[in-house]
């Protein structure tokens, strides 16, 4: 069964007037992208590759590398769309996060969030899954801009990030990004994230409203649990989330998702698929984005997608694309690979 990777374009408001601002007209930039100005329309959903099209279309254009940071500042909650809903309302940052990644879903089904600690540093950070998202470059910049924005109008500006790692090679000027983050920025990282000082998840919320929220969180998760996306779809979304933290058997997802193991091998099969399927679907997009966009070692990059070793991963990769992943690397990188941060 074919899937349908969509994006609410809700995200995407700010970019006409920001169009408008650069001289850029509208029209042209959707042009290229497949699109056309009713799909802009608040509330309705884009394929996610155009989705992704569209944002390095109008920087191309713009000669604006810094597009996805221009974009992500004018961003509310309101954009979040049924997450925002529920996060407003939350307790502290590190309760609002996870509403988040729980109900993200509801605004992508391309691409997901993930919150994750480590004894050092809190992780909050996205990933594309859907297969032909692997080259894009202004979604980095505009998902970590607008974790910024979301950290800062939930905190005003109280909880600063750590530091910022993105998958993208460095954009031509980067300082757009590290001036708004107000934290060094790392390019050609195994994974597109903002981390965060382990006490901000602490950190409590002047709007929080334990009333409202439970509410609200109880009406969206009865919702999510029937979503009209079907089961193998969010089960690549949680495999996207899951594979930084190496946490991708099936019991995990299962889970994560409150469905039992026996019961969601029976729903992906109804829709055609496996686990085991979606698994290696959503591995061999991130390890082309790993491949298209950065210069890690295949030890490194092994370890980031849940291999034992670099022979395991070339071995899974050739059985995917036929070839050997130094060989698709020389074919298909991205960009030039330079250096990494700032």
């Amino acid at each position: 069964m074919a899937a349908s990777y969509r994006q609410r374009a809700t995200i995407l408001m700010g970019l006409p007037p920001l169009l408008d601002e650069l001289g850029v007209p509208l029209d042209r930039v959707l042009d290229g992208a497949g699109l056309s100005a009713a799909d802009l329309s608040p509330g309705t959903f884009l394929p996610y590759a155009q989705f992704l099209a569209l944002l390095d279309r109008a920087a191309e254009l713009s000669g604006c590398d810094d597009l996805g940071v221009r974009l992500a500042r004018r961003l509310s909650l309101a954009a979040l769309g049924p997450a925002g809903q529920v996060m407003r309302h939350a307790a502290t940052l590190g309760e609002a996060l996870n509403d988040y990644v729980q109900f993200q879903i509801w605004n992508s089904t391309g691409g997901s969030a993930y919150v994750y600690q480590t004894p050092q540093d809190v992780a909050f950070g996205y990933g594309i899954y859907d297969p032909a998202g692997y080259e894009a470059l202004q979604i980095h910049d505009l998902v970590l801009g607008a974790g910024c924005r979301l950290i800062f109008l939930l905190t005003d500006h109280r909880v600063r990030p750590l530091e910022l790692w993105l998958m993208r090679p460095p954009s031509a000027d980067p300082r757009p990004l590290a001036t708004f983050a107000g934290c060094p920025v790392y390019y050609e990282r195994e994974q597109t994230c903002i981390f965060l000082p382990p006490e901000a998840l602490e950190f409590p919320l002047k709007d929080a409203d334990s009333r409202a929220h439970n509410e609200a969180l109880s009406r969206l998760a009865s919702l999510t649990a029937a979503g009209p996306w079907g089961k193998a779809a969010a089960v690549r979304h949680a495999l996207r989330t899951s594979i930084t933290t190496g946490r991708i058997v099936m019991p995990e997802i299962s889970g994560r998702l409150g469905q039992h193991t026996r019961s969601l091998r029976r729903a992906l099969e109804k829709e055609g698929t496996t686990f085991a399927a979606l698994r290696e679907e959503v591995r061999y997009t991130v390890a082309r984005e790993l491949l298209s966009l950065t210069p890690l070692p295949m030890s490194e990059i092994a370890s980031a997608l849940g291999f034992s070793g670099s022979s395991t991963f070339s071995h899974s990769f050739r059985h995917w694309s036929g070839t050997t992943p130094t060989n698709w690397r020389r074919k298909y990188t991205r960009n030039c690979h330079s250096a990494v941060s700032v």
